[in-house]
């Protein structure tokens, strides 16, 4: 960016008291559909100064992504519109700009950063490609090898340690984090004003998260101001100036970061920092929060929580309350006038009694392990994605398996379940080599949770052909019993019995993962390998899952491999650690012992970039 523009501008900011970048106010917005109009944002106001970053937190289907769009205008109209509101970007109202004009600020002035990589890269044109037309949109002056370097320097920002093989690779080819990456240097190459990051490091490990956050942050001088929208609340305690927790379609509270951690003044606030696992001490039951965000179709009278809060009173459901500032705070509001008056000095999770018991199962050690690997290689041509790994799980255990993207965890858990054929070593089944291709009986004994459960269900088929489908073939269920299998494993896992007659589009992302549990349990498996099964969800559906596995463990007995990046995940739920790096493992033990005095310099890296709530 041109130094004389950018004093200028600086200058302009001092002397105008810091105009907003960013100014929404009061903004509406609606989907019409057959069942009705939903109301998916309702009244929010947000304002972002040069140099701020604000955290916009809640459960999928707050709002926060449907918020995000609205500051480009990417809405898709019809169904959804803008009913009410304004948004202002320098003092120009998006909501009314022009649509040329509208191109000219987004991507150049307006970075976004969208939530699915997959779907906002194009899948027939090549990485390298894409970058240089996101440079020469916005200024054609510029030569296509001058915007490529560029291009490949922003990449090694991001994290992409081949830069110049991904130029030439389609999206396709590379990881979800990969891919993300990519479009977290396509958004920032431009030097943008205002940076949306709609949930930016959910698919990326703790280490090149942290890289990517602290990019981020370098960039953003005082002229530039960072949404960011996550379900992490680590990330916002860690990255974040203020944040902004949003419920229902609205912001039910506000404030510093320092304020709002410190001290929540709503229910809901508190509920989400219960329900983070590294709340608690590991193996204690989570506090997840009861129900489900209510339908923006109707939403309820009085206070939107209040059919979830334990602590409603009647004016709770008569009167729909304010964003009011609380005494003695200059920015910390919040839609709850009795938090403080009436409970002081309690918790959700106080209240509840959740959080307290242990809810970890005890491994049987005196046993054979169940399955293991020995030895174990896998080589694509040149790649050595798994070299010489020797792991081992026993009845009830759950070993946590974490490292970087592309370290060859899953793919370590793809030969485990028989669905990789390795190059060398071999595959253990009750302390007995395995069979080298995957036998009838394995198919049933090792069951796979995968990381995306929308694209491992078959679309065109019901919950119960889905779930039961497995039992069925290995004659475990008969046939005319489908109905009632499906209906018990789906109270199993905390689901209606008439979701078993709906198809996988029907739920949200939290209910397709337990709709995988269930059918992985439906086998009734001795081994059970968990490919990331809660990086996509938010705190409180992330608690609820978590608790059902560790349920499920502690009554059927199978043994967890749980592969995660998400370091006070696997603090919560493993008994032993192994840590995977170069396709080796470099560090294994006790949970406790390799999070408490790690030994390798890597296991150390991870931790340090662990975000916390202080």
């Amino acid at each position: 960016m041109p130094l004389i523009p950018t004093l200028i501008r600086k200058w302009s900011n001092v002397i105008f008291d810091m105009e907003p970048i960013l100014d929404i106010n009061d903004l509406h917005v609606v989907f019409d559909t057959p069942e009705g109009t939903v109301h998916a944002v309702d009244g929010v106001s947000l304002s972002l100064n040069p140099g701020d970053t604000l955290g916009l937190v809640g459960e999928s289907g707050c709002g926060k992504t449907v918020t995000a769009m609205s500051i480009l205008r990417l809405i898709p109209n019809p169904p959804g519109r803008i009913t009410a509101g304004s948004i202002k970007f320098d003092g120009r109202d998006i909501a009314t700009l022009p649509l040329p004009e509208l191109r000219k600020i987004r991507g150049a002035a307006v970075g976004m950063v969208f939530q699915d990589p997959m779907t906002a890269l194009s899948p027939l044109h090549r990485i390298g490609d894409q970058l240089v037309e996101a440079i020469r949109l916005h200024d054609r002056r510029v030569p296509r090898k001058e915007a490529l370097a560029l291009g490949e320097e922003w990449l090694v920002k991001a994290g992409i340690e081949d830069p110049k093989r991904c130029l030439s690779e389609y999206p396709f080819r590379l990881s979800g984090g990969q891919q993300q990456r990519v479009m977290i240097a396509s958004a920032l190459m431009t030097n943008p004003r205002l940076i949306v990051a709609d949930e930016p490091t959910t698919a990326l490990d703790v280490t090149i998260q942290k890289q990517v956050l602290d990019l981020m942050r370098s960039i953003k001088g005082a002229d530039t101001a960072l949404l960011l929208i996550t379900h992490n609340m680590g990330v916002v305690a860690n990255t974040c100036s203020r944040i902004a927790v949003m419920y229902a379609g609205e912001i039910v509270e506000t404030g510093s970061v320092a304020e709002v951690f410190r001290a929540p003044h709503h229910p809901y606030t508190q509920a989400l920092l219960d329900a983070m696992p590294s709340h608690g001490r590991p193996g204690e039951r989570l506090s997840a929060i009861p129900g489900s965000v209510p339908s923006p179709l109707s939403f309820p009278s009085g206070c939107r929580f209040h059919e979830r809060c334990a602590f409603a009173e009647h004016e709770c459901r008569v009167t729909h309350p304010e964003l009011e500032p609380i005494p003695g705070s200059a920015s910390h509001k919040t839609r709850c006038p009795i938090w403080l008056r009436k409970h002081p000095a309690a918790s959700i999770q106080e209240i509840s009694g959740e959080g307290r018991s242990s809810n970890l199962s005890t491994p049987d050690y005196s046993a054979p392990p169940v399955i293991g690997a020995l030895n174990l290689h896998k080589h694509f041509k040149k790649v050595h994605a798994v070299n010489d790994v020797t792991i081992s799980l026993h009845p009830g255990e759950t070993l946590g398996l974490v490292g970087e993207s592309g370290c060859g965890k899953t793919t370590l858990a793809r030969m485990l379940a028989g669905l990789e054929t390795p190059t060398g070593g071999e595959i253990q089944i009750d302390d007995a080599p395995a069979p080298g291709r995957r036998p009838f009986k394995m198919k049933r004994d090792v069951q796979m949770i995968f990381q995306d459960p929308f694209s491992s269900l078959n679309p065109r088929m019901t919950v119960c052909g889905i779930i039961t489908e497995g039992a069925v073939v290995h004659g475990l269920v008969k046939r005319s019993d489908r109905i009632a299998e499906a209906q018990r494993l789906l109270a199993l896992v905390g689901m209606p019995p008439e979701a078993a007659f709906r198809y996988p589009h029907e739920f949200s992302g939290g209910q397709r993962q337990r709709i995988s549990i269930a059918r992985a349990v439906a086998l009734r498996p001795r081994v059970i390998i968990c490919d990331e099964p809660v990086s996509a969800l938010d705190v409180s559906v992330q608690a609820q899952v978590l608790n059902l596995l560790t349920d499920l463990q502690r009554e059927l007995r199978p043994a967890y491999l749980f592969i995660t990046h998400d370091i006070g995940v696997v603090r919560h739920v493993a008994h032993r650690i192994a840590i995977m790096h170069g396709g080796r493992i470099v560090e294994e033990g006790p949970a406790a012992s390799v999070l408490s005095s790690p030994t390798h310099p890597y296991t150390q890296e991870l931790l340090a970039a662990e975000p916390r709530i202080p």
